[in-house]
């Protein structure tokens, strides 16, 4: 909020009007532009979900969505651009789910556990949506990288752990150390939560949440 009470401020109010009068105003075209691209974001999400990522095609994403193979075209290379997209647009609840592991105060085995709760419920939540992911994680490169840049940034929401590591080196091996954890992690969700593997759940937890404590004390005196 502003602190200068009523002074005006050049160039937002003035001779033409209000600020919000000032804000350039997206255009009818833009809109729509923008409004097709969801439509074919939201259809392909639910042709994968149905088909599967290797069945799905691009002229079945396009007539879900109400459009043309060429219109499908003019918004994405491919289907695998799509599932990026999908995988930018989940990215605030993967991050936020890193920022309730940071936000732990006095970690421990329990609380670790605890919230591998949470992301195995996650992962169940939303099953078929991880498992197109997966599927598209094996064939395309676009996948690949959008996944990568997701987990090698989500360091940024844990400050609290990362605050230690004050040396350049250090602090790379940590977040290195944080990606080869999470892959792992993703590889046991799919096995044990998408493909329904046998596994002793109770267990699987307890050594996850011992391998993700000792991240966590890494470099304290506790470790």
């Amino acid at each position: 909020m502003s602190t200068v009470g009523n002074e005006r401020r050049p160039g937002l109010v003035g001779s033409g009007g209000s600020a919000q009068e000032k804000a350039p105003r997206q255009s009818l075209r833009e809109l729509q532009k923008q409004l097709t691209r969801e439509r074919l974001i939201e259809a392909g999400a639910e042709e994968f979900r149905s088909r599967g990522y290797n069945e799905t095609t691009a002229e079945n994403i396009a007539s879900a969505a109400g459009a043309s193979r060429a219109t499908f075209y003019v918004y994405f290379r491919s289907k695998a651009e799509v599932v990026a997209e999908i995988m930018r647009q989940g990215a605030p609840e993967v991050l936020a789910a890193y920022r309730r592991l940071d936000e732990i105060e006095n970690p421990d085995l329990e609380s670790i556990v605890s919230w591998l709760g949470d992301t195995f419920a996650l992962w169940r939540e939303k099953a078929r949506d991880f498992a197109t992911m997966e599927q598209a994680l094996a064939n395309d490169d676009v996948v690949t990288d959008t996944w990568i840049s997701v987990l090698g940034n989500s360091y940024k929401v844990m400050p609290r752990t990362f605050s230690r590591f004050t040396d350049p080196d250090e602090h790379e091996r940590a977040r290195l150390h944080l990606l080869t954890l999470q892959m792992a992690l993703d590889r046991m969700m799919y096995f044990a939560v998408i493909r329904e593997r046998p596994v002793d759940m109770v267990s699987l937890k307890e050594v996850l949440a011992a391998q993700w404590l000792a991240f966590l004390c890494r470099g304290t005196t506790t470790q």
